[in-house]
């Protein structure tokens, strides 16, 4: 038997709302609770199932999927009662269903025609929930949980809020024991933001399609705090694997998730096999990695698995030239020492880094430091030592800083790379005298530098007083210099004759070779660029030497010597050529003349008495003549002539020598 309800309206004219468990309706404006009236109509008894009982079977092979059984009842609902809200409601329902399982675009526009025509009647004729609906739905009786979930997914569609309200009211998710009707309710109640219900889904684990429901909490279920709980009940390797990494490359690229959960993912996927790119990931949520913590979770997480070797180079170079914040590469690295990741860095990240970010000096001295931690061989480590010194643009004391670090003892720094520095880099101003000391203290073998100091006072790269600095430390350390290089530091140096010595002495401590002309080239210097030492002479004359007859008369004529006879003498001692006939040119009186280097000191000495007279002796000694023949502007004479014509121009003190040795006498 069938049973109608008729409601009693509420006096206030408010709404009525029906409680099935106590068979009342009750105003929702004011309370009153209003009993309803039961009509009775007589039903049939020929054994024909009532049209309830066929929708209900109808729903519920929908909710179950099968759509065969689905329109075999669906038929009956027809012949039944075509206009029943019922019958309706099958259609819209198994239409719904049925574009999923559509094999064509025509099918699909076909279903989805009929379910606009199911819809359009089913708003018109049942445009509210009436007494025949709320029957329906009683009549449907317990375990129909299935049904109301495929039926809110029908209200959905049709965005009917009221009776999805009221469908709601009646479900029990917990009794849906359909995959395909929770798969369904699962979809609509995450639309509708009924968490209540996805959360009631979710925990009908029995009864799930789990990679789906696993699918759609991860792409939308917002509730952060609930979320982890929820994915643990849904996650494993089989579920992770079947939904396959490029599904969670996006989702990592378009999921709104917090990056603690993201990072929960991260860990979750390293127990499967799954095995999703770590630089993806990296570049989807590196605009969340906000803090060291976060990104040090992250890459703590991804490291969890086997990362390759080439993804690790990808990662430093997306955090090196597009992520640059320090934390982040530090993160990065600090994550790579505790995991133990094998790393190779190769010289070009290194110096990518050290030349293009802009960090602190402190922080980039502290990436610096963990980089030299990894792998790096010794050919790459001299790469980044050469550049850094020779061509990086930091700031001399950022540079100071980084060097510091990278100059440690022990380092392979080549001969090449100091050469390069210590002659052609001029960045470093005052500092590159530290920064040498601390090239030294690396243990570098200074044997194999060479000729380091010789080409270093050759070049131009530092001012004076820095190039002064380092040239003495050079000293100190045992540098010696090419002897040529020597001659020319001798002659050209603008040092202080007693800065000069020092550093002479020390270099030929150290095994400086002096040419036998250094002593040559310093006297014809003298005047020029040099005032007399006669301490540097006493120097310089210890080695062999050799002095022409012209440089002799240079030092005899030019030379403001205090130990000049001593000095004369040794000079007179090496000259192993034969000086009669070894002319000089020299002046006197305005008159241009060539003659033996005794006629010209006599005539031009400007010494003492006693030197000048001491040291013509020792030439006379040496056979040396006073009175050979000179040539006075292109005519040859006696000497004894030219100074008895002259007589009157020549100098006490050349007078006094000349009558000591009968210059004027006829004899």
């Amino acid at each position: 038997m069938a049973v109608n309800f008729i409601a009693r309206k509420c006096a206030c004219g408010g709404k009525l709302e029906f409680d099935s468990q106590k068979r009342i309706w009750i105003c929702k404006y004011c309370g009153t609770i209003v009993e309803r009236e039961a009509t009775f109509n007589k039903v049939q008894v020929d054994g024909i199932e009532g049209i309830n009982d066929v929708v209900r079977q109808t729903l519920m092979d929908v909710a179950y999927n099968k759509m065969d059984n689905a329109s075999h009842n669906l038929e009956d609902c027809e012949r039944k009662n075509h206009k029943h809200v019922g019958t309706l409601l099958g259609h819209i329902s198994y239409n719904l269903s049925m574009i999923s399982f559509a094999k064509s675009q025509d099918e699909v526009r076909g279903h989805l025609d009929k379910v606009k025509v199911y819809a359009k009647r089913f708003q018109t004729e049942f445009p509210v929930i009436a007494e025949d609906e709320i029957n329906l739905y009683e009549a449907f009786g317990e375990g129909v949980a299935d049904i109301y979930a495929n039926l809110l997914v029908v209200f959905d569609t049709l965005n009917d809020s009221s009776r999805i309200e009221y469908i709601s009211s009646k479900l029990h998710t917990e009794e849906i024991f359909s995959e395909y009707a929770n798969k369904n309710l699962l979809k609509v109640a995450l639309k509708r933001k009924n968490f209540a219900i996805v959360e009631g889904v979710v925990n009908n684990t029995s009864y799930i399609d789990k990679k789906y429901s696993l699918q759609e909490i991860l792409m939308n279920y917002p509730i952060q705090e609930k979320k982890i709980a929820i994915v643990d009940k849904l996650f494993s390797a089989q579920i992770a694997e079947a939904l396959g990494k490029r599904f969670f490359e996006q989702y990592f690229g378009n999921s709104a998730d917090s990056i603690e959960m993201k990072i929960k993912i991260i860990s979750k996927l390293s127990a499967t096999n799954l095995r999703c790119n770590a630089e993806s990931i990296v570049k989807a949520i590196h605009h969340q990695m906000d803090s060291y913590e976060h990104s040090k979770d992250v890459f703590s997480a991804l490291y969890e698995a086997k990362v390759s070797d080439q993804e690790t180079e990808a990662l430093l170079v997306f955090c090196l030239m597009v992520n640059k914040e320090y934390y982040v590469l530090k993160a990065f690295l600090d994550a790579l020492s505790e995991k133990s990741a094998f790393v190779q860095l190769s010289s070009r990240a290194v110096i990518s880094f050290l030349d293009s970010s802009s960090l602190e000096a402190s922080q980039k001295k502290d990436i610096v430091s963990k980089m030299f931690e990894f792998e790096i061989d010794a050919k790459s480590k001299d790469t980044i030592y050469n550049y850094y010194l020779n061509n990086n643009s930091d700031n001399k004391d950022v540079r100071f800083a980084i060097l510091k670090v990278l100059l440690a003892e022990g380092c392979p720094i080549s001969n090449g790379t100091v050469k390069n520095y210590v002659v052609k880099t001029s960045k470093d101003e005052e500092n590159k005298i530290n920064i040498i000391n601390l090239i030294f203290e690396t243990g570098i073998n200074k044997t194999y530098l060479g000729d380091l100091l010789s080409e270093y006072l050759m070049s131009e790269c530092d001012e004076k007083s820095i190039k002064d600095e380092i040239t003495e430390l050079l000293i100190n350390v045992g540098f010696k210099i090419d002897s040529n290089v020597f001659t020319q530091y001798i002659v050209n140096s603008s040092d202080a004759i007693d800065t000069k010595i020092v550093k002479i002495k020390k270099l030929m401590q150290n095994g400086t070779q002096v040419k036998a002309d250094c002593l040559e080239s310093y006297i014809l210097s003298v005047g020029k660029t040099n005032v007399f030492s006669g301490e540097l002479f006493n120097l310089l004359s210890k080695n062999t030497f050799t002095i022409s007859t012209n440089v002799y008369s240079k030092f005899l004529l030019e030379c403001s010597d205090t130990d000049k006879v001593r000095h004369s003498s040794k000079i007179l001692s090496s000259i192993t050529s034969d000086m009669n006939s070894s002319h000089v040119n020299f002046t006197h009186a305005g008159n241009s003349l060539t003659g033996n280097v005794l006629q010209a000191y006599v005539l031009n000495a400007n010494d003492s008495y006693d030197v000048v007279k001491a040291i013509v002796s020792e030439m006379i000694g040496y056979r040396i003549k006073l009175n050979s023949e000179i040539t006075v502007g292109g005519s040859v004479i006696k000497f004894k002539r030219y100074v008895a014509d002259n007589k009157a121009s020549l100098t006490p003190l050349a007078l006094q020598i000349c009558e000591e040795n009968r210059m004027f006498s006829l004899f």
